[in-house]
């Protein structure tokens, strides 16, 4: 607990244990991301069980919003396809529609877990070799956005000129 403010060492040490709750995280890795099974008949995964990721990119809150818009795009487009009141087909429209999700979906999620990864990856990395191939990885597939890399760049040269 070295270095840490007094507050933070006085709230750890002072925290009931039996207050606290464990739950085991899910990975999920990328080929389940893309190859996965999302829905089951009419229940389907989303948001932070669909796609878990690293707080590097700060995007996990916003992928779950995306899920949420992206879904109920997707249920409006089949219910205003099928504006016959008269027959309704119910379970294969809203299965179509989660399938239409599903399918919108996987491969944004696929690219920003990577890029989750990668940067999680590029932060935690002590090696300035490893550090310079994950950035070179995430610049050549256009997967970082700049102002990340900028950031990562500058944390590069200031760890080069310490270890000087």
């Amino acid at each position: 607990m070295k270095g840490f403010p007094k507050k933070v060492i006085d709230v750890v040490q002072n925290c009931d244990l039996s207050t606290l709750t464990f739950s085991h995280l899910h990975y999920r890795a990328l080929w389940d991301i893309l190859l996965g099974q999302f829905r089951k008949g009419t229940v389907i995964v989303a948001g932070d069980s669909m796609h878990v990721m690293t707080p590097s990119i700060g995007q996990g809150g916003l992928a779950g919003i995306e899920d949420a818009v992206v879904l109920a795009r997707c249920m409006a487009r089949k219910f205003q396809a099928n504006n016959d009141h008269k027959i309704f087909k119910g379970h294969k429209i809203i299965e179509e529609a989660m399938d239409e999700y599903v399918s919108e979906r996987r491969m944004r999620l696929v690219k920003l877990s990577t890029q989750s990864l990668l940067v999680g990856s590029l932060l935690d990395s002590s090696s300035l070799l490893v550090k310079l191939i994950i950035l070179v990885l995430c610049l050549g597939t256009n997967l970082v956005m700049l102002d990340i890399t900028v950031v990562v760049s500058e944390n590069l040269l200031l760890q080069e000129s310490a270890l000087a």
